[in-house]
């Protein structure tokens, strides 16, 4: 039986610790189907040939979601004539990374 004040209500303090033990019941709720997903997640990913840090995989996912259409066309900074492109031409640095080498496959490496 809970303990009672004079005026018959339950004591505060045990309300707040029955509402603190419900709370950490539906954090450890909600953590445990958090592991679950985390583990669907890794093994759809290896799956799919992409193994590495789950976190990592999801924001790169949810960045190229909402970005999603937002993407311009490039522009070409020499123009056939071998001239300028034109007056506000950009800087454009095109980059080609080596293929990961078996150790950085073991630590599971992204591009």
């Amino acid at each position: 039986m809970g303990r009672k004040s004079l005026m018959g209500a339950p004591d505060q303090t045990r309300l707040r610790i029955e509402a603190m033990e419900e709370q950490r019941s539906l954090r450890r709720t909600q953590m445990k189907q958090a592991r679950v997903d985390r583990a669907a997640e890794e093994q759809r990913n290896i799956s799919a040939g992409n193994p590495g840090d789950v976190d990592f995989i999801g924001l790169v996912r949810r960045w190229r979601e909402e970005h999603a259409g937002m993407a311009r066309p490039h522009r070409h900074a020499v123009d056939t004539n071998g001239g300028s492109g034109g007056k506000n031409d950009n800087i454009c640095v095109c980059i080609r990374k080596r293929p990961l080498n078996d150790k950085e496959r073991k630590k599971k490496e992204h591009d």
